[in-house]
């Protein structure tokens, strides 16, 4: 009978470690193609395949955003900690031609507990995550402010991500959260990278700022918040940035609008580099109409206009126009 006892307790034991072991394994993804057409004008202009600026007068079949296959796991360690890992890859899906590296989006592991998570790979740095919230297109297609006014041209690592990174995430607290990330140079070109951010998220209100610096000749700090009134979520965000030693400042007004299944998006930001007559001024107007939660078509204009010369000539105004369908699994 003390058998039978101890037999069944081990039973019950192992179930319940089982249980607390479980996981999951997310696969997730992204295809958005739109038509393009894109005047002749040499103002550099965001557009997401890095057709910009002089192109030529032209029409183009593009990714409106970039495709991506994902994978995202998660395993329960039992009291509130977690082992997770995310990898992500980027493709063109007008093309079919993959990104290099394979897993150059994102490709981290991390540890999370009710005191935060700890991460370590590739991953956005953290003054990302509220310039990405304040951009009514999140980065994507023509209308999109894009990181060049959001960083205020400002990159670490060729972009918005770094490598080599160690960071930590708190857990939200009465609606404050935060992040921390060192980038490792790890004896190579680049110096160390440190990043921070805080952002505040509750009801309608979102407030956010962040910083990233490698070095005084390269550095980054923005701020900016959005209230959203129901029919209108007006967004102001203020960046000031040291690139190559050169001081640039870049300020972006920006509002979404519900309408019908939709939502109307349009920005307006000024790019101010150190010196006179160099402004760079960029307007965008879209619409996104939503057929399910996962599948949208879209339409965009985005337009730049820099003072300025280059190569002897003024610099013209640059204006792209989009029609969009996009879907997410």
């Amino acid at each position: 009978m003390k058998h039978k006892r101890l037999l069944s307790l081990a039973a019950i034991a192992t179930l319940h470690g089982a249980a607390l072991a479980q996981s999951s394994v997310v696969i997730y993804g992204r295809v958005d193609v739109s038509v393009t057409k894109q005047n002749s004008g040499t103002t550099s202009l965001n557009a997401s395949n890095g057709q910009t600026g002089e192109a030529g007068n032209r029409w183009d079949v593009r990714q409106g955003s970039a495709g991506r296959l994902g994978f995202r796991g998660q395993e329960d360690l039992g009291a509130g900690w977690n082992a997770n890992f995310l990898m992500e890859h980027r493709f063109q899906p007008d093309t079919g031609v993959a990104e290099n590296p394979f897993w150059q989006a994102r490709s981290f592991v991390e540890l999370g507990s009710p005191y935060g998570a700890v991460y370590l790979g590739r991953e956005y740095i953290p003054a990302f995550w509220p310039a990405l919230r304040l951009d009514p297109w999140g980065f994507d297609t023509v209308g999109t402010m894009g990181p060049k006014h959001q960083f205020a041209l400002y990159t670490i690592d060729g972009g918005t991500r770094s490598n080599n990174t160690v960071g930590y995430k708190t857990p939200s607290v009465a609606g404050f959260t935060a992040q921390f990330s060192q980038a490792l140079g790890e004896g190579g070109s680049r110096k160390r990278a440190t990043g921070a951010n805080v952002e505040y998220r509750k009801g309608a209100i979102y407030f956010g700022a962040a910083l990233d610096r490698v070095d005084s000749n390269q550095e980054m700090k923005l701020i900016g918040g959005a209230y959203d009134f129901g029919v209108v979520r007006p967004a102001l965000t203020f960046t000031k940035s040291t690139v190559a030693g050169i001081k640039y400042s870049n300020v972006s007004l920006a509002a979404t609008a519900p309408i019908g299944r939709g939502t109307l998006k349009a920005a307006l930001s000024k790019l101010d580099p150190n010196g006179d007559d160099n402004d760079t001024t960029r307007v965008g107007l879209g619409y996104e109409h939503f057929l399910s939660k996962r599948t949208s078509v879209y339409a965009d204009v985005g337009s730049a206009d820099q003072q300025g010369r280059a190569a002897g000539r003024e610099l013209t105004r640059t204006t792209a126009v989009d029609f969009g369908l996009k879907h997410q699994f």
